[in-house]
């Protein structure tokens, strides 16, 4: 048996808290106490009274390559941006029109929709315009949606609009260790979009849910 195999054993056997494994492959611990929340890390176990994960689990999620940017706009060569959204653990919310809000493995693929589509603030027309959405959760990408086609608009009680927009479940994941696609059928080109960016990092930076990916100027013919 060689070094490497032993390592390699060793690792698999090792279990880390999440604060070691966010201080040991650079990954934040916030991130990785959201991914555990929402039901994807099967892999999590306690040990006394704290939830621990294989070290090896844990270092390829956290060195695992982003989403690469020229595949980020695959609907419309032209465009140099495309909408992300950035989601929490999924909560119940019955005074609305839809069951829960936020993202969770456990989740039914209805269910997952209609948390997914609405409603969100910003214009809706750049929300749409590539017609793919990206949903992260703790920084990596859990669901995609395509084809928004179109889109509801209402003021809520607070005096803000908001929209939901229509739309397909591409795909999502409910392990992000082994991100294969829940959804196994749809169009040839949803499954492709989502192939290309379930269960990867997508860095994004916004003050709300609705958050942009721009396409660097040296990158934008990759995508056409």
């Amino acid at each position: 048996m060689t070094v490497r195999t032993l390592h390699a054993e060793n690792e698999l056997m090792t279990l880390i808290t999440l604060r070691q494994a966010a201080i040991r492959f650079g990954t934040p611990l916030a991130a990785l106490r959201k991914v555990a929340a929402a039901g994807l890390l099967p892999a999590i176990v306690r040990h006394g009274g704290k939830p621990v994960v294989p070290s090896d689990v844990a270092r390829r999620i956290a060195t695992r390559s982003a989403a690469a940017p020229h595949h980020l706009m695959p609907n419309s060569p032209g465009t140099a941006r495309m909408a992300v959204l950035r989601v929490d653990v999924a909560k119940p919310v019955p005074d609305e029109d839809r069951p829960f809000i936020g993202f969770h493995a456990d989740l039914s693929p209805a269910e997952l929709l209609e948390a997914l589509r609405g409603w969100w603030v910003g214009n809706p027309a750049r929300i749409a315009e590539t017609g793919v959405l990206p949903v992260t959760l703790g920084g990596f990408v859990v669901a995609v949606l395509t084809n928004l086609s179109g889109w509801d608009s209402r003021v809520t009680d607070d005096g803000v609009t908001r929209h939901r927009f229509d739309a397909r479940l591409a795909g999502y994941i409910r392990d992000l260790d082994a991100p294969v696609n829940v959804v196994g059928s749809g169009t040839a080109d949803d499954l492709r979009i989502a192939e290309l960016l379930l269960g990867k990092p997508l860095p994004s930076i916004s003050g709300g849910p609705i958050a942009y990916v721009t396409l660097p100027a040296h990158e934008r013919t990759l995508s056409r």
